[in-house]
């Protein structure tokens, strides 16, 4: 079984975009991190509100060169021949299915995140904590009360941001 992995970058008071979904609070230095993850992995994961996002913000989709699959409700796929896959049916079921053969690298979305952790289906957790208070915006993560983590490093990158990685630990 191969690993399904998240880089996220997350406000001190729990934001990860502000209520228009808008990053300009975050650092360039941690997009650069961030996106050199995106760049290097195989295989990638998102939800359809991260996925309209990059398609609309980025005029197109940035990561032809890699399977990159979407856990939606509904197919409104607009880069078909760009590698990208919906999954609209039994989603999670197909993550597990798809973990057996790939590593995974998760995109933004902390609703995804929650229903990955909820599944036990997460295995590593890496969270950029920039020192901006967002005062309002998309939140981190939802209810996942029972999951279990360990840290594995933490340390301190230019202009205080805390870049920590979580392993799962289990459930309760």
């Amino acid at each position: 079984m191969e690993q399904i992995k998240a880089h996220i970058a997350v406000s001190l008071d729990g934001h990860t975009a502000t209520p228009d979904y808008e990053l300009d609070w975050l650092p360039d230095k941690v997009k650069a991190i961030i996106g050199k993850y995106y760049l290097d992995a195989d295989c990638l994961l998102m939800g359809a509100n991260t996925y309209n996002y990059i398609f609309e913000h980025w005029g197109g989709w940035p990561h032809k060169s890699k399977r990159s699959f979407v856990v939606s409700h509904y197919d409104t796929n607009v880069t078909p021949d760009c590698g990208v896959e919906f999954l609209t049916e039994e989603p999670l079921q197909r993550v597990y299915e798809l973990k057996q053969k790939t590593d995974i690298l998760v995109v933004g979305g902390g609703k995804l995140l929650t229903s990955l952790i909820k599944a036990g289906l997460l295995d590593s957790l890496t969270i950029y904590t920039v020192p901006v208070m967002a005062g309002k915006g998309i939140g981190f993560i939802g209810e996942t009360f029972g999951s279990h983590w360990k840290l594995s490093e933490s340390r301190v990158l230019d202009n205080g941001v805390v870049c920590s990685t979580y392993l799962f630990g289990g459930s309760v």
